[in-house]
């Protein structure tokens, strides 16, 4: 496939790059000059100028011969020009389209039809979305993206005193319908084989469907019960008075009637400006998320979720460690570079939240579907991932067990979707045709497994 990608930033260069690591062929366009060199480290064709610039796009970008173009440049009025132009050649396109207004179309009239955007990813509601899983069950994500749509992430720590610590996986005797799928420790990511023994501090996801019995979990796992509980925040605070932040509070007034909600801002304007924005429910406080001070007059220790989600990511992490020592009982930091993700994410922050990660995720989800792979997540920071694959006869995989495969290394098929009801395998399950197979793997056996089932 051939891609025309507008904008070679942060999202832009990572979008370049996994999809290159697929194997496609790519065009980057981008004005800035020091992202253009970047851009050059990749395999790829790089052209500097504005990717709003029919002349451009058609004369050096060559865009008649793209099959996908990929709008994400930081202007949202930018990814949708060079959208409309790239409609016009018969292309597929995507944009990254942060701001609201854009996407509200007026009745009877679609973004396709008027701007030529076949699907748009924001940020923002990306993010947000996080958030509102959290809020519903703090320790649980939905998979999205899958057949089966109910099947959910349970991210737990081990703990010193943890029944399991020591033990192989195959000797741990957990509920139906649940499946430890990673294990991340300081020396690496683990897709984990029967044989691998848990560790204290081990950082675990389970994959769960909605009939997983999550006490039986706890007990086998030594998790506390109030991290598979539902729904028990009664109190939040946000820091910040982003666009994010702002749209959290409005939307949990609005849904959760018995919930507190605090919002801290520093700058007394700024304040009042979300003040006189948000419900009369959502309580707007002048003072620094990063004073310890302010946040124990305002009784940061009662607070069972605070969100750090101002737009400076360095703050957002001080203050979610400050939050947390002073008796937060869950915090959430957003972040907005990979790097930093790395660095914190052992510190004793509860999640954190890369917009530009998720919108990476999004957009190379959205351009590599194809009739076998039907959905796929990123994990870990990019360090892992999950696939989903349709089974068909050509894939010669059709009526043999698991443990005759031959999958490649690091590889888990941790669940198999047929006509509707969600299986968790062992060694001795058949593969059947129109399965739907959810894979576990390492970001370095993506290729490897993507033609494995091709």
């Amino acid at each position: 496939m051939r891609v025309l990608i507008a904008g070679a930033g942060e999202v832009g260069f990572r979008v370049a790059r996994d999809l290159v690591y697929r194997g496609h062929e790519v065009t980057v366009v981008d004005s800035n000059s020091a992202a253009v060199q970047r851009a050059q480290t990749l395999d790829v064709q790089v052209f500097k100028g504005s990717a709003a610039s029919a002349k451009l796009l058609f004369e050096e970008a060559s865009i008649e011969e793209v099959d996908l173009f990929i709008g994400v440049t930081g202007n949202d009025i930018v990814n949708i020009t060079g959208c409309s132009i790239a409609k016009k050649t018969g292309c597929k396109t995507i944009a990254r389209i942060n701001n609201p207004e854009l996407t509200e179309m007026p009745e009877g009239h679609e973004l396709q039809q008027l701007f030529g955007v076949d699907a748009y990813v924001s940020p923002d509601e990306l993010a947000m979305h996080r958030i509102w899983q959290i809020l519903s069950r703090p320790a649980l994500t939905r998979l999205e993206h899958f057949s089966v749509g109910k099947l959910r992430i349970l991210e737990v720590r081990l703990s010193d005193s943890s029944p399991s610590i020591g033990r192989p996986l195959g000797n741990i005797n957990l509920p139906p319908h649940c499946r430890i799928v990673l294990i991340a420790r300081e020396e690496g990511v683990i897709i984990p084989r029967d044989n691998d023994t848990l560790m204290p501090r081990d950082r675990i996801l389970i994959l769960l469907s909605e009939y997983s019995e999550l006490d039986d979990l706890s007990d086998a796992l030594g998790i506390p019960k109030e991290i598979t509980d539902e729904r028990n925040i009664k109190r939040i605070m946000i820091a910040g008075t982003s666009r994010i932040a702002i749209r959290l509070a409005e939307q949990v007034s609005k849904r959760y009637k018995d919930v507190d909600i605090y919002i801290a801002e520093p700058d007394k304007e700024m304040a009042d400006l979300a003040s006189a924005q948000l419900p009369e429910e959502v309580r707007v406080l002048v003072g620094s998320s990063t004073d310890r001070h302010f946040l124990r007059e305002e009784g940061i220790r009662y607070e069972d979720l605070f969100v750090a989600a101002t737009d400076r990511e360095d703050l957002n992490v001080l203050s979610c460690l400050l939050a947390k020592k002073e008796g937060a009982k869950r915090t959430v930091a957003l972040v907005y570079q990979t790097e930093l993700e790395y660095v914190v994410q052992d510190t004793g922050i509860d999640t954190l939240i890369n917009p530009k990660r998720v919108t990476v995720n999004a957009i190379v989800n959205r351009a590599t579907s194809t009739d076998e792979i039907e959905g796929m997540e990123e994990l870990e920071g990019g360090d892992a991932s999950v696939r989903e694959f349709l089974i068909k006869n050509k894939n010669g995989k059709t009526g043999k067990k698991l443990s005759s495969l031959n999958l490649p290394d690091d590889t888990l098929i941790a669940m198999i979707n047929r006509d509707g009801e969600a299986i968790f395998p062992d060694a001795e399950s058949v593969i059947k045709e129109n399965d739907h197979v959810l894979v576990f793997t390492l970001k370095n056996k993506l290729p490897e497994v993507e033609n494995f089932f091709h």
